[in-house]
């Protein structure tokens, strides 16, 4: 995985207002893959194969102290 890289937020509007901002940040998040959609045994092995339109579970948690940010 790169350690930078780009994303894109998805947001609700107030007022149907659209509106484009831009923001440079560090974020330290952690990233694990998990056999089954009930997220009870991640997987440990490296690497990671999973065959093309097989369903990969991920879960990505953002560990900030910054209230604001979600």
């Amino acid at each position: 995985m790169e350690n930078n890289s780009t994303l894109e937020v998805i947001y609700i509007t107030k007022n149907n207002v659209i509106q484009n901002i831009t923001s440079v940040g560090r974020y330290n998040v952690s990233m694990s893959f998990y056999d089954s959609d009930l997220f009870s045994n991640p997987v440990h092995e490296a690497p990671y194969y999973v065959d093309l339109n097989q369903t990969l579970y991920a879960e990505v948690s953002l560990h900030s102290t910054d209230p604001n940010l979600l």
